[in-house]
């Protein structure tokens, strides 16, 4: 093999240690990060742990009432409760409905509109008084 030509740098003792200890804190921080990741990482993987098996029984509840309510007997309403009842909410979208034909936006567009009247004749006031004074 032929001779290959190195190229050597001289670095002072104080400025090579210095360097090394740049690296060695920049390792350490490295390898807390580290743990600091796998901690986060063991962490999150507790935590989809628990909401699985929170689903699961959130799940099995849902299908435990399913079944209560299916075999909870049906109740039978008197047939003039259930027209009172219709009766009561044909009142109700009624009063519903009317709140929604009021158009009390309008009317606060129109007392806007006249309160900027009044302030533009103010203002028209005022400046025929400072003119005066002048």
């Amino acid at each position: 093999m032929k001779a290959e030509n190195f190229i050597h740098i001289r670095f002072e003792h104080d400025s090579a240690v210095e360097c090394k200890r740049d690296m060695l804190a920049t390792e350490i921080d490295l390898v807390k990060m580290n743990k600091r990741l796998r901690q986060y990482i063991d962490a999150r993987e507790k935590e989809l742990e628990i909401k699985e098996n929170m689903r699961k029984k959130l799940k099995s509840l849902s299908t435990d009432l399913g079944k209560l309510h299916k075999e909870m007997p049906g109740i039978k309403i008197p047939s003039l409760l259930k027209k009172k009842k219709k009766h009561k909410k044909s009142e109700e979208d009624e009063e519903e409905e009317k709140p929604m034909k009021k158009k009390k936006g309008s009317k606060k567009k129109r007392e806007e509109g006249a309160d900027t009247e009044d302030l533009d004749k103010e203002l028209q006031k005022i400046e025929k008084q400072l003119e005066s004074l002048a």
